[in-house]
């Protein structure tokens, strides 16, 4: 898959380059065509080529919860979410928490392009719709996040 890359709160210019490139790469490596049902293929095909690089597995947000994001390396908190775009907004509230804990420096965000969201269902979390809601609550969440667009 190809991405286009949005940034919020001077997000592009904390992400780390090679970080950077080994998201860009696991999203590259996503070698299926998007479908309705497809969503779990395109997660675990990412997942794979980010643990490769070393990324970790899930992350609580806090010691004894059961609430995750889904990865980190080094400062770098990062969410997928190919589901419901109401999961969204708790994706946002938990890099907001780790980012005011001190635990991240910086987020990655990656959601489907509004064409590609269409081709794996109805609701889905999509990019042109979070860029336009993170330029409203910037006052809310004001972590630094590059947004990658599937497409």
């Amino acid at each position: 898959m190809k991405y286009v890359a949005f940034s919020h709160c001077a997000g592009e210019k904390v992400l780390p380059a090679g970080l950077h490139k080994e998201i860009a790469a696991a999203i590259t490596a996503i070698a299926i065509k998007p479908t309705r049902g497809a969503a779990k293929k395109v997660r675990s095909l990412f997942l794979e080529s980010l643990l490769s690089s070393g990324w970790s597995r899930e992350v609580a947000v806090a010691e004894g919860s059961d609430m995750t994001i889904t990865s980190m390396k080094n400062d770098v908190g990062l969410c997928l979410q190919t589901g419901n775009m109401a999961r969204m907004y708790a994706d946002l509230m938990k890099l907001q928490t780790l980012y005011l804990d001190n635990s991240i420096k910086v987020a990655a965000i990656i959601v489907p392009s509004n064409p590609i969201a269409k081709l794996l269902g109805s609701n889905i979390a999509e990019a042109k719709r979070l860029e336009r809601e993170l330029k409203i609550f910037k006052k809310a969440y004001h972590v630094p996040t590059v947004v990658f667009g599937l497409e």
